[in-house]
């Protein structure tokens, strides 16, 4: 047997449907990520970069964090990280700290340069 639905049936189911989907929905909770989980997997995704360079590589970007140590950008960024109350502004914090420290690694070797490309990308990846 075919069921013919009226099109002004239709339209109230429809929209009774979305009026519910719209209540309800807003009850769910927000899935936002936990500011511990978001530090410990950009952390996490910059050490499997690191964990895959070459013992040179390795050495030159370990002198070039030692050179970049005081630098008034890096003190900066760190004692923001440190001032940071809430935990979204710790993790902006990191966020930019973690910028400044590779754009001072850069500048500080040059031939750095595709090792801290694929450091960004792979902390991108999990700040998306």
């Amino acid at each position: 047997m075919n069921a013919v639905i009226h099109p002004r049936s239709l339209r109230l189911c429809l929209g009774l449907c979305f009026v519910t989907l719209i209540t309800q929905g807003s009850r769910l909770p927000a899935q936002t990520p936990n500011p511990e989980q978001t530090l410990a997997a950009m952390d996490k995704c910059r050490e499997q970069v690191i964990s895959g360079l070459s013992f040179g590589d390795k050495m030159k970007m370990k002198a070039a964090m030692g050179a970049i140590q005081n630098k008034p950008e890096f003190l900066a960024a760190n004692n923001a990280v440190k001032d940071a109350r809430t935990p979204e502004a710790k993790i902006e914090a990191r966020k930019s700290l973690a910028k400044v420290k590779l754009d001072l690694l850069v500048q500080e070797d040059p031939s750095l340069k595709p090792i801290v490309a694929k450091i960004r990308a792979a902390q991108n990846a999990v700040l998306k």
